[in-house]
């Protein structure tokens, strides 16, 4: 009767483990995926700050090019302050600044 027990005993306990085991398996698994979350969220979140002088933007649509395709965009020169688009000058050979119409 006592072996019984102690098996029984035994094999909880290695149960127990191994849940444990693959318990915090999964915490590591999910806290990587939820920064990497958090990654993407700032990177949106820096998209959708809007600044009057700012051209590239996935949620408006609109992106920085040397020339657009003038059936699908229009295509700005200046930002409506009147001044360059200030993201659009840091690349070479890409001034304007094309809106989907």
């Amino acid at each position: 009767m006592n072996k019984k027990a102690l098996e029984m005993a035994t094999g909880t306990i290695i149960a127990i483990v191994l849940g444990l085991i693959v318990l915090v398996i999964l915490v590591i698994f999910i806290q990587s995926k939820v920064t990497e979350s958090g990654k993407k969220i700032g990177t949106l979140e820096s998209e959708a700050d809007y600044a009057p002088d700012k051209c590239q933007s996935m949620i408006k649509g609109t992106f920085c090019a040397g020339s657009c395709d003038i059936d699908k965009y229009t295509q700005l020169q200046k930002a409506p302050t009147g001044k360059e688009w200030t993201d659009c000058a840091k690349m070479q050979g890409k001034s304007y600044c094309c809106v989907p119409k």
